[in-house]
């Protein structure tokens, strides 16, 4: 039988993801930004959706993975590929006008992080549970699978979507990191289609222009 205390001390972890705010959002002045667990939860459920439409894809799947993306950050915290460029004093309008930068250290660094958080988390619940966790988040990682490579798609795609719903309430926020990252990933059609028409329907224009 599973121990009650660690089983209660992962049910707290995970409730961390409600309160933990997306540091992304912090920096560009969100006034109230939303939580991981929102993120994740809307990702969840807009992929077990999209993917009843795609015989290609395994549904539950889809959703497992979603769930399960960023539960490493309840013990690793929230990290962005902006992270060591805002502590060396750049400025942040202009770096948030920019398309992401790939940097391996910074991609290393993050994920032995949040590798070392999603075993730890994962100790805490039985034994096929905890690798099934693990499973599950290594899938999305690697990114290799028919799931993983749509849910790491849908991800730039649902961050998008936020951003434009936050910047129609502060037309001052500087949302081109965001666009310009998802413009050059997202390539699955359907999921390229979403982002045109988001994008259309707001009447995004990058923020320079």
């Amino acid at each position: 039988m599973a121990d009650s205390a660690e089983l209660l001390r992962f049910i707290q972890l995970l409730g961390r993801l409600k309160t933990l705010r997306r540091q992304g959002w912090i920096d560009r002045g969100v006034r109230a930004p939303e939580s991981v667990a929102e993120h994740s939860f809307r990702l969840a459920a807009m992929g077990w959706v999209l993917a009843q439409e795609r015989p290609d894809l395994d549904a539950s799947r889809v959703a497992i993975l979603g769930l399960v993306h960023d539960v490493a950050e309840a013990l690793a915290g929230d990290r962005t590929p902006f992270d060591r460029a805002l502590a060396a004093g750049f400025e942040p309008a202009e770096l948030f006008r920019q398309r992401p930068v790939y940097d391996p250290e910074y991609e290393a660094r993050k994920t032995k992080a949040e590798r070392e958080a999603i075993r730890e988390m994962a100790r805490l619940v039985p034994t096929s549970a905890g690798s099934e966790l693990v499973a599950a988040w290594e899938e999305y990682e690697a990114g290799e699978t028919p799931e993983a490579r749509f849910v790491r798609q849908l991800d730039k795609l649902e961050t998008v979507l936020q951003a434009l719903e936050y910047h129609a309430q502060q037309p001052e926020l500087i949302i081109d990191s965001f666009v310009l990252g998802a413009l050059d990933v997202v390539t699955d059609p359907m999921l390229r289609e979403l982002l045109e028409r988001a994008l259309a329907e707001a009447q995004w224009t990058p923020s320079s222009e």
